[in-house]
C-alpha cells in the first residue's frame, strides 16, 4: 500500500511580496548602475537599426518625350527624392524643377538642338544621383513649326448669300374666341331691336 504525502503551500502575506519586488527592483538598478558609471551615458540595447538612406531611385517619368525646343512639363516619379539639388536631362539640367515629395518632382524639359536624341533623367540628392535605368530615358521630338501665312491671293469672284425668311402666319382664333364674338354679335342684334 502507497502512501500519500499532501504539501500545503500558502502565499506569503502582502508584506512579504511588496519586499520580494522592490529586492528584484534594487538588483536590476545597482547592476545597470554598476554597467554605467555615474557621468556617462545609459546603454540600452535596441532591435532596431536605422539604415541609412541611399541614392534618390527614379521608377518613371510622364510624359516620356517632349519638344526639342524643351518646355515640356515632366513628372518624375520615384524613391527618396525629397532634397533634390539637380535634375539632368542627360548632361543638361532642367529648366526648373519642383521637388513635390519623397516621391514626386516636377521639372520642365531644357531644350535640345538634336531631334531624335533619348537622354537620361537623373536626379541628384545629398545622397548620391540616381542610377540610369530604362524607366527615366526622356526622347527629343523634332519640333513642329507654327503655320505661317505668307501671300493671300486675291478673290476672282464674290459670293452672295441669300436668307429666305418665312412670313409669319397668324394662327387661327379658337373656337372659344368665335363663341365669344357670335354671342357678343347676337346680343347686340337683341338690344338693338328692343329699343
Amino acid at each position: 500500500m502507497k502512501q500519500v504525502v499532501q504539501f500545503h503551500v500558502t502565499k506569503p502575506p502582502v508584506r512579504w511580496r511588496i519586499v520580494l519586488i522592490a529586492l528584484i527592483l534594487f538588483l536590476v538598478v545597482s547592476t545597470a548602475a554598476a554597467a554605467n558609471p555615474p557621468n556617462t551615458p545609459l546603454v540600452v540595447e535596441s532591435k532596431f537599426s536605422i539604415v541609412a538612406s541611399g541614392a534618390p531611385v527614379v521608377t518613371g517619368i510622364s510624359p516620356n518625350s517632349g519638344s526639342n525646343s524643351g518646355g515640356t512639363l515632366v513628372i518624375i516619379t520615384g524613391i527618396g527624392l525629397h532634397g533634390a539639388t539637380a535634375v539632368n536631362f542627360g548632361p543638361t539640367p532642367a529648366a526648373n524643377f519642383v521637388v513635390v515629395n519623397d516621391l514626386s518632382i516636377t521639372a520642365t524639359a531644357p531644350a535640345n538642338a538634336t531631334a531624335g536624341a533619348i537622354v537620361d533623367i537623373t536626379v541628384t540628392t545629398l545622397s548620391g544621383t540616381s542610377a540610369i535605368s530604362g524607366t527615366d530615358e526622356y526622347t527629343y521630338s523634332a519640333s513642329t513649326p507654327a503655320p505661317t501665312i505668307t501671300v493671300i491671293p486675291p478673290t476672282t469672284a464674290s459670293t452672295v448669300v441669300t436668307t429666305t425668311i418665312p412670313m409669319a402666319t397668324r394662327a387661327p382664333l379658337p373656337p372659344v374666341v368665335s363663341v365669344i364674338a357670335s354671342s357678343i354679335v347676337v346680343l347686340t342684334i337683341v338690344f338693338t331691336k328692343r329699343k
